[in-house]
């Protein structure tokens, strides 16, 4: 700590500079996400039951097994060789460990499957400034979308990973992304978009559990099933692609707001911290001069 008290002057005034600009970084992360919460809540429920129309069909896939390109959607890859992996991470820094804990969540599952039989599409500046710093190849790199009003910045991404599927360009796609849960408490996983499997059995991705299988449901389609399901396929690639990336904001904004307001409580303690080293700093001058004062006075008189 320096003693000077032009320099703790100095120090004090740069710190409580930056403790002003941490607060209104904090204070905008704060506003943003609770847009980004009310928008992720939303669309929870449309979600959900996105999801339950793909259990139902996943009970009753048999009805469709001479669709060979749309049975590929619904039945489990054994033993699958090339992989496509979506990333979601921030365009910005200042979040906090919210862009590390997906690349260390990322940057395994690659070692373990080999770079070349993974392809990465990353959904944010960041991810893939830190993708291409580690030596990692990108396939695709897209810029995320802060405000995300609808699911058009995810469309392309959610094309290209289902014609990559179909087309048996890829064995398995997954997203790597951080689920919101409270503005304290945000997880980082990776999930399995294709091929489809109940929500619930996420947890068993590559481990052989069998699925349980409920009563089986048929359904008519109109105008037939192929196209039904064909472009149902797409669309649930967007829901899940729109939801992760909704979840992905509404958490970095929270770890934003959280890291500022960290940086701004570290701020004033500094500041405090500097407020006493320059008083008694101030204080130790003050003393000194009233003792050579009363030393001058003395050996005059």
């Amino acid at each position: 700590m320096p003693a000077n008290t032009k320099e703790v002057k100095q120090r004090l005034h740069s710190i409580n500079n930056t403790k002003k600009i941490t607060k209104a970084m904090e204070m905008v992360a704060a506003a943003k996400m609770r847009k980004a919460v009310e928008a992720t809540l939303a669309t929870r429920t449309y979600y959900s039951l996105t999801w339950e129309i793909v259990e139902r069909l996943l009970d009753s896939r048999l009805f469709f097994a001479v669709y060979d390109k749309v049975k590929r959607f619904f039945e489990p890859m054994e033993k699958p060789k090339h992989f496509t992996l979506i990333v979601v991470t921030s365009n910005r820094g200042l979040c906090g460990a919210f862009n590390s804990n997906i690349i260390r969540l990322v940057l395994p599952f690659i070692q373990e499957h080999g770079q070349e039989n993974v392809n990465v599409i990353t959904l944010g500046t960041r991810g893939a400034t830190a993708m291409n710093s580690l030596g990692t190849k990108i396939k695709l790199a897209y810029k995320k979308d802060d405000a995300a009003l609808d699911d058009t910045s995810v469309r392309e991404i959610a094309d290209h990973a289902y014609h990559a599927f179909r087309d048996k360009k890829t064995d398995k796609v997954l997203i790597a992304y951080t689920d919101y849960e409270s503005a304290l408490m945000q997880t980082a996983h990776i999930k399995q978009l294709f091929p489809l499997i109940r929500p619930q059995d996420r947890e068993l991705i590559d481990k052989d559990l069998p699925l349980k299988a409920p009563k089986n449901l048929e359904y008519l389609y109109e105008p037939n099933k192929y196209l039904v399901l064909d472009n149902l396929v797409l669309r649930i690639a967007q829901v899940e692609l729109y939801q992760a990336l909704l979840e992905s904001n509404a958490s970095e904004h929270s770890a934003r707001m959280v890291a500022m307001k960290s940086a701004s409580d570290a701020a004033g303690e500094m500041s405090d911290d500097l407020t006493l080293l320059f008083n008694k700093a101030r204080q130790a001058s003050i003393t000194q001069e009233i003792a050579e004062i009363s030393a001058g006075t003395a050996a005059v008189s």
